[in-house]
């Protein structure tokens, strides 16, 4: 019988017949774990295709008639719910970011009578101003700061409400009265919001698949493929390894000293 000490195993450059063993499993296991990660991720790749957001279907179908200023009311504001939509993505970057909340503050503003305009861009201009203070304030002041801005926020909700259609309960009133601006421009036709709908097209269109339609214990079948069924995997892996090395272990008569 071979000593113990024979049995000592390199992955790179095994001794002998229990060190090949050894490394030919190590070896499997990892194979099994690469094709189950990153095989999984390419059969995505594949088979995925692009899929417009509802949100931005309604933007394209739209889009042409705000450009020519002739606009239902009832499509006005499915047009700025698309466009708030859009501004809620936390994946913009910094112009994208004003890009949006250009075409809201001046969409909006096409939508309001003259008296609300005025009433909406002097609690603009406040909110503007007490947010502008917030780094700079501490304790009281910073909480006595932001419920006036609540307050600000929900009246300028609403007196725009009945040209917007945004209930003040609702997220997409937040996203609105933190998009709002003083300063945009006039009309929807300036040439800033000519890049608008390639931007949209390019944060309201994701890439799907059967796999993350498919639900799956309540999950989308992707998201538990990768959360959950890759975790459980690895753990029986090394649980299927420890085994097998404890049989092969016993099978040659190698006992631990």
């Amino acid at each position: 019988m071979e000593s113990s000490e024979n049995y000592n195993s390199s992955i790179f450059r095994p001794r002998n017949l229990h060190g090949k063993k050894n490394r030919n499993v190590i070896l499997t296991m990892l194979l099994i774990w690469a094709v189950a990660v990153f095989g999984f991720q390419f059969l995505l790749r594949a088979i995925e295709k692009p899929v417009p957001e509802k949100a931005l279907e309604n933007f394209e179908k739209i889009w042409p008639s705000v450009q020519t200023g002739q606009i239902s009311q009832s499509d006005a504001k499915v047009f700025l719910n698309s466009l708030i939509m859009a501004r809620g993505k936390v994946t913009l970057t910094t112009d994208d970011k004003k890009l949006i909340s250009d075409a809201i503050s001046t969409f909006t503003n096409l939508l309001l009578p003259d008296s609300v305009k005025v009433e909406v861009a002097a609690s603009v201009s406040e909110v503007t101003s007490l947010r502008s203070k917030l780094p700079d304030i501490k304790d009281q002041d910073y909480l006595d700061t932001k419920r006036r801005i609540v307050e600000l926020s929900e009246a300028i909700i609403g007196l725009t409400e009945p040209y917007t259609g945004i209930d003040k309960s609702t997220l997409e009133a937040s996203i609105l009265s933190f998009s709002l601006k003083n300063e945009f421009p006039g009309s929807m036709t300036d040439n800033t919001f000519d890049k608008l709908d390639e931007r949209m097209r390019l944060y309201m269109t994701h890439n799907q698949s059967f796999l993350t339609d498919t639900k799956f214990l309540g999950f989308p079948f992707h998201y538990f493929y990768t959360a959950v069924f890759l975790l459980i995997l690895f753990i029986s892996l090394c649980i299927v390894y420890n085994l097998l090395i404890e049989w092969r272990l016993k099978k040659q008569g190698v006992v631990e000293s």
